[in-house]
């Protein structure tokens, strides 16, 4: 009989993640500090009241994913709100809902949203597909996790060969990012492993379930487990690292805007891009901040030994620089990814590049 691996996302996957009474009210007063009453007027749809900040100065609205609890990115918004970095970059966000990655995606090749996170395959894949999308700015690291059971006998990822492995839908970055770092080892994913692929609560209730033998897990889903005394057996981007000898690790995605879009609005996007290198570069510099605002990622107080890990496990995985090395690495995903088959053909322009 296997050990026990927790029932949080048993239970999530049936009642959903709680959303809880402070959560709303902190983001209904963050909104307000940030933003101002005139911006929050444009937020909730009053287009004739022009953005000011506390000086009364316009502000530059720009359109953005209403970032969902459960990510990693979550953490973003209360840290701009309550510190008032909107309004101090010259921006008024006007916070749209995502429903998620690939809802967010969508809604920015179609205009709804002015900017959301991509990564180099996703924005190859896009201008394929005859869309435009360039990469600006960072975001994230890859923070996929492989995850065992506490009382598993494997204690790497070879060994795990032929086993059920669980992990979020094919077109997801998660996904892609598992393949591409297993590649660079000599190891083929999809023919090596049982892989079950799947939105990822349903997935985590598998796992806690006894269903897959591991899981691989994104923040701040692996901390949760992790601190249910499930054990971390690698990372993606270590896997990454090992097989390309890269001392970076794998980039996940970065702001992405439409590039016509982009072309006519340089000045509002290069302060977007600002205003989020700041944000991560705060967390870097004071990863306590990650514990604090637990209650963005989705996890309630009462689970304190994952919010004790928060600051020790995801302080890293939030860039601030952009520069060559990531240039560099999200041109070897690209290739790795033609190499194995997850990209037919390059796109015809570059999928990043820099505003400076």
């Amino acid at each position: 009989m296997s050990a026990p691996r927790g029932n949080i996302f048993t239970h999530e996957s049936a009642a959903g993640p709680a959303v809880t009474r402070r959560q709303a009210i902190r983001a209904g007063a963050a909104l307000i500090g940030g933003l101002g009453l005139s911006s929050l007027l444009v937020a909730c749809g009053n287009s004739t009241t022009a953005a000011v900040d506390a000086n009364g100065r316009p502000l530059q609205q720009i359109k953005v994913g209403a970032v969902q609890p459960g990510t990693a990115g979550s953490v973003t918004d209360p840290i701009i709100d309550q510190a008032g970095l909107a309004a101090r970059h010259g921006l008024a966000l006007v916070r749209n809902g995502g429903g998620g990655v690939g809802t967010g995606q969508e809604n920015l090749l179609t205009g709804l949203l002015d900017t959301f996170a991509f990564g180099p395959l996703g924005a190859t894949e896009a201008n394929i597909a005859g869309h435009d999308v360039v990469i600006v700015g960072p975001q994230l690291w890859n923070h996929g996790r492989w995850l065992v059971p506490a009382d598993s006998r494997f204690g790497s990822v070879e060994e795990l060969r032929g086993k059920r492995i669980g992990v979020q839908p094919a077109g997801s970055d998660t996904y892609k990012a598992a393949a591409l770092a297993l590649a660079v080892n000599g190891i083929d994913f999809e023919r090596e492993f049982r892989i079950f692929p799947g939105q990822p609560i349903a997935n985590l209730a598998l796992y806690e379930r006894g269903d897959l033998d591991a899981i691989i897990a994104i923040e701040p889903n692996a901390t949760r487990l992790v601190a249910q005394g499930n054990r971390q057996i690698a990372t993606v981007s270590q896997l990454w690292q090992k097989g390309t000898g890269e001392s970076s690790p794998l980039f996940l995605n970065g702001a992405g805007f439409n590039r016509p879009w982009l072309e006519r609005n340089r000045d509002t996007a290069a302060k977007f891009v600002a205003l989020r290198s700041e944000v991560n570069a705060m967390i870097t510099a004071d990863p306590s901040l990650l514990a604090k605002h637990h209650e963005a990622f989705g996890i309630p107080a009462k689970e304190e030994a994952a919010i004790e890990l928060l600051p020790e496990r995801l302080r890293d995985i939030y860039p601030s620089t952009w520069d060559q090395s990531l240039f560099t690495n999200m041109d070897k995903q690209i290739e790795v990814a033609l190499q194995i088959g997850l990209l037919p053909r390059t796109a015809e322009r570059p999928v990043h590049e820099s505003l400076s």
